[in-house]
């Protein structure tokens, strides 16, 4: 059973035990929670409830994201197309970025760091080679604001290809 609550207190009781009281304004769990037995020990594991929201419209960007590359590549689309679409869409959108030049060799390394990553240009300094790479910090720190701005900025590619864009239109 998942239960959906805000922390109201934190006390410590007589035994010196620590006591959590939650407020649960969900119906649904508010009833589930009525069948809990005192006697029984249960595991609790905690985590911040992300809005639904913002995760309905990471997956309808990328649907988006995916019928572009189709439009583009065909049947052949994959991740890698995805990702240049990606990319693309990023920069038309203005999302933020920093410049960062690495020996070659440490490509893989940006790529675990950052949520796009692109080669701009290689150069010479002091008898080395160096990339410099464009790295963008990706939707998942966006806001609502910024995330709405981006679905739009791919509604925009995508219509320019010809896909019906009205199946994604609204609601995000």
């Amino acid at each position: 059973m998942k239960i959906v609550g805000q922390p109201l207190r934190r006390l410590i009781n007589e035994e010196g035990y620590t006591e959590i009281t939650f407020l649960v304004k969900n119906y649904r769990n508010q009833q589930e929670v009525k069948t809990l037995e005192k006697d029984k020990d249960y595991r609790i594991e905690l985590e911040v409830v992300k809005s639904k929201r913002t995760l309905e419209q990471n997956r309808k960007f990328w649907a988006i994201v995916h019928d572009i590359s189709k439009a583009i590549n065909g049947s052949r689309a994959n991740d890698d197309d995805d990702w240049n679409i990606y990319i693309n869409i990023l920069e038309r959108t203005g999302a933020k970025f920093e410049y960062i030049a690495v020996l070659p060799e440490a490509e893989k390394i940006l790529k675990d760091q950052f949520r796009a990553v692109k080669l701009m240009n290689s150069f010479e300094h002091k008898g080395r080679t160096f990339n410099s790479y464009k790295v963008f910090y990706g939707q998942s720190k966006f806001n609502t604001k910024e995330m709405t701005l981006l679905i739009e900025t791919a509604l925009d590619i995508a219509a320019k290809y010809g896909i019906d864009i009205a199946y994604y239109e609204g609601g995000y």
